[in-house]
C-alpha cells in the first residue's frame, strides 16, 4: 500500500479516473498502510515483551531488529546524494551531515522535529519511542507495581495526543491482549476489508481537514476542535476490529494473506519498507533522464510501478537475507544475545477461542 502511494504521489501522468480529485483522494488512502504496519508492531511487541528476560534485553533485541537496515539505507541515501548533488546535498552538505547522519542513524527524526534523511524512517522513530516507553513501563511496574499506572496512563495519553498516527500501535496491542471481545464486536471483525476501508477513508478525511498541514504535523488536541477527533475515534475502532479479523483469518482477505507469496512479502516487509523509496527514486530519475516516462503519456505511473516494483523486491530480498538475518545473527553472537523465540507471524486465532469469547 505504501509503495502504491509513492507511485500515485509521484507527480507522473496517469489515467483520467486517477487524475480527478475523487480518484486521487481514494488512491492516496494507501499512504496510511503505515498505520496498519503499526498495528502489526503493537501486536508482535505484546508477545515479545512477555518473552524477553528484562527491559534491557528487550531494547537490545529491538535495536538489533531495527538498526542494521536503517543504517544501510541511510548511508546509501547519503552516498547517492553526495555523488549526484541532489535531494538536499547540493551545497554545504558536509557540515550538515556531521549532525544529521548520527541523528538519523539513531532514528530520532519523526518523534523529534529534526532533519530527516530517509523519507520513510519517521515511522521507525515512532517505533523506537514506543519500544522505549514499553521498557520504561516494564521497569516502573517491576519497581512500584500497580501504582506505576498512575504515571503510565497520563503519559501515554499525552504521547498519543501529540503523535496521533502512533495510536495504531495501541490497536495492535489491544488485539494481542484479546480486549475487548464482546460477541457484537467479534461479529463486526468478520468483515476486515470493509473495516479497513472505513479506517483508510477516516484517516484520509482527517488529512483533508488538516490541509495545508500534513497529518503528522498535527495533534489530537487540534483535532478536538472539529470533526477530526470523531473521525479518529471511528477510524481507530475500525482499524482495531479489522486487524482483529485479519489475525483471526476471516474472509477472502484472511485466505489471501495466508498464501505463500504473501508470507514471503511479510518476511521481507521491513526491508521492503525502507528500501523501496530509495529504489524508486533511482528508477524515476533514470527513466526521466532517458525520456521514457515523458513518452509514456498516461501510462507513466503504470510503467514506473512495473519497473520499480521488481527491483525493490530484489533489493529487499538481499537486505533481508544479509542484514536482517546474517548481520543480526552476528550482532547477537557478539553481544551474547540469544534470538527470542517468535511465534508464526499473525497466526490465525483458533476458532474455538473466537467462539468461546
Amino acid at each position: 500500500m505504501v509503495f502504491a502511494f509513492h507511485v500515485v504521489n509521484s507527480g507522473l501522468a496517469t489515467f483520467a479516473p486517477l487524475s480527478t480529485p475523487l480518484g486521487f483522494f481514494l488512491a492516496s488512502t494507501s499512504e496510511y498502510g503505515v498505520e496498519l504496519f503499526f498495528c502489526i508492531s503493537g501486536y508482535v511487541i505484546a508477545g515479545t515483551l512477555r518473552r524477553a528476560l528484562n527491559p534491557a534485553v528487550f531494547i537490545q533485541d529491538r535495536a538489533i531488529r531495527i538498526f542494521p537496515v536503517l543504517w544501510a539505507s541511510v548511508l546509501v541515501i547519503v552516498a547517492a546524494g553526495l555523488a549526484t548533488r541532489t535531494h538536499g546535498f547540493e551545497t554545504g552538505a558536509w557540515s550538515r551531515l556531521l549532525v544529521a547522519v548520527p541523528i538519523n542513524l539513531l532514528a530520532l527524526p519523526g518523534v523529534l522535529p529534526l532533519d530527516n534523511i530517509h523519507p520513510a524512517a519517521w515511522s521507525l522513530s515512532y517505533e523506537m519511542a514506543f519500544y522505549l516507553f514499553c521498557a520504561v513501563c516494564w521497569g516502573l511496574c517491576r519497581r512500584f507495581g500497580l501504582k506505576a499506572y498512575w504515571l503510565i496512563v497520563p503519559v501515554a495519553a499525552v504521547l498519543i495526543a501529540h503523535y496521533p498516527r502512533g495510536v495504531l500501535l495501541l490497536a495492535g496491542m489491544l488485539v494481542a491482549e484479546e480486549w475487548p471481545r464482546t460477541p457484537a464486536l467479534l461479529r463486526l471483525a468478520r468483515h476486515p476489508v470493509a473495516l479497513l476501508a472505513v479506517f483508510l477513508l477516516c484517516w484520509r478525511t482527517i488529512q483533508s481537514l488538516s490541509a495545508p498541514q500534513h497529518i503528522i504535523a498535527t495533534t489530537m488536541i487540534e483535532w478536538a476542535g472539529d470533526w477530526r477527533l470523531p473521525l479518529a475515534l471511528l477510524g481507530f475502532s475500525a482499524a482495531a476490529l479489522g486487524f482483529q479479523g485479519i489475525v483471526a483469518g476471516y474472509g477472502l482477505l484472511g485466505a489471501f494473506l495466508r498464501t505463500r507469496p504473501l508470507h514471503y512479502l511479510g518476511t521481507i516487509s521491513y526491508s521492503f519498507y525502507l528500501w523501496h523509496p530509495v529504489v524508486m527514486s533511482g528508477v524515476k530519475t533514470y527513466l526521466l533522464r532517458a525520456g521514457v516516462l515523458q513518452a509514456s503519456g498516461v501510462w507513466a505511473q503504470a510503467l514506473f510501478f512495473v519497473v520499480a516494483l521488481p527491483l525493490s523486491l530484489v533489493v529487499s530480498h538481499a537486505s533481508q537475507r544479509v542484514l536482517e538475518r546474517r548481520f543480526a545473527a552476528w550482532m547477537r553472537r557478539r553481544l551474547r544475545h540469544t534470538q527470542p523465540l517468535q511465534p508464526p507471524a499473525l497466526t490465525p486465532m483458533p476458532q474455538h477461542r473466537m467462539e468461546s469469547a
